[in-house]
């Protein structure tokens, strides 16, 4: 399409909109999406200086650092359209995109801007051999899908659900150089589950969000409390640790993430590497005040660090422990000489003390690396239906 064409009908009515993953044909979308599949950056570089030439107002809803924007952009694309031909799967991450997107500020009129920039993309990298008019035709019907799928998410979500949550800061404890505990506020109370994550946005830096797994099961009055450590270079995370105090406010998104505590009877295996503990310890509370269960389940806790002044949250989780019949909590060190205590690579130190995993679920948070080796170990031993991870690292938006 050409610069400065019309608008295509994808913000038509509701009753107007009849695209589906099926009408957007995904055979000729995906064989010409290969041709410059592996272009990303250059890809997007294109993209959005096509997207704030035509429309430069859609700027104002960008972080004024693109690099890790167009990472997440063009990987969110990917993610969709190699899962045309999964309805259910590509309607669910259109819908949470929608969502999602809420938060940014986005309407109806981005959609339309952000869509034809996007299918002026395609066309340029495909080239005029390779856009023919089945294939156009492919691609336009996919855009129309996925706007008019994440339209009608984002619609009905206002419905129930403010776009954001201002949040006051309550607390905030510095339990290491770089770790802090921040306790918030939501006005008004932030629904969630145990085990979920929210994005965060500092007033220091604008339209910048980071997801931060709320570190605490649902309490009365609302707050929620994150662990937060300061990235070398994180814009969110410096400011979260080391220039934020009681009183301060910051804005959240809706509670998102999949790892939750079932209604099952089995005892529970927890592993949490680092500030990964955060929704770790929601599951633990959650757990401990649940008295529905006909025996009282044994949860065990490895709970990881490098060094003893990295478990930021031990004093808590030993609170707990003494106070609650069939909670262990074993801390875990890579790297301190002397210390005595389980030392080690974290999944490694599990698999050598649980010789045995028999009715038990198995809930894993930590660095990547961490998470995908302690689940290949336990997975010899467990289900893999019984572990559950949250992909918290890989949280990824469309960043419209």
């Amino acid at each position: 399409m050409a610069a400065g064409s019309e608008i295509p009908p994808l913000l038509a009515q509701e009753d107007e909109l009849s695209e589906t993953a099926a009408d957007a044909n995904p055979r000729l979308v995906k064989e010409s999406f290969i041709q410059f599949a592996n272009d990303g950056p250059a890809v997007m570089e294109y993209f959005y200086a096509r997207l704030f030439a035509a429309s430069p107002e859609a700027r104002s809803l960008f972080p004024m650092s693109m690099t890790v924007q167009r990472e997440r952009m063009f990987a969110a694309l990917t993610k969709l359209v190699w899962s045309l031909d999964n309805h259910p799967g590509c309607e669910e991450m259109l819908s949470q995109l929608g969502r999602e997107h809420r938060r940014f500020g986005v309407t109806e009129r981005h959609f339309g801007m952000f869509f034809t920039a996007l299918r002026d993309t395609a066309e340029h990298f495909i080239g005029p051999d390779g856009w023919t008019p089945p294939t156009s035709a492919a691609w336009q019907s996919a855009l129309d899908y996925f706007g008019s799928t994440m339209r009608t998410a984002a619609a009905e979500d206002a419905d129930h659900s403010p776009p954001w949550w201002v949040a006051e800061i309550v607390g905030h404890e510095l339990r290491s150089p770089g770790v802090a505990v921040v306790r918030l506020r939501p006005d008004p109370p932030l629904p969630y589950t145990a085990g979920q994550y929210v994005q965060v946005q500092v007033t220091r830096w604008p339209r910048t969000w980071r997801p931060y797994s709320i570190a605490n099961s649902p309490r009365p009055g609302g707050t929620i409390d994150l662990h937060v450590r300061a990235i070398p270079g994180g814009l969110v995370s410096n400011t979260l640790v080391h220039h934020s105090s009681v009183g301060d406010c910051v804005l959240l998104g809706a509670a998102s993430g999949s790892m939750a505590l079932t209604d099952s009877d089995r005892d529970l295996l927890c592993v949490a590497g680092g500030t990964g503990l955060a929704p770790i310890k929601a599951i633990i509370e959650q757990a401990l005040s649940a008295h529905e269960a006909e025996r009282q389940r044994k949860i065990t806790v490895f709970f990881g660090a490098r060094q003893h002044i990295d478990l930021y949250d031990l004093e808590d989780l030993q609170l707990l422990e003494a106070a609650s019949q069939g909670l262990r909590v074993l801390p875990v060190l890579s790297d301190e000489p002397g210390y005595n205590g389980l030392t080690g690579m974290l999944p490694d130190v599990v698999i050598g003390q649980q010789e045995a995993f028999e009715n038990t679920e198995a809930y894993i948070c930590g660095p990547p690396a961490m998470v995908r080796r302690a689940t290949g170990l336990l997975s010899a031993s467990i289900p893999l239906s019984q572990i559950q991870h949250d992909r918290l690292a890989e949280a990824t938006q469309f960043a419209m």
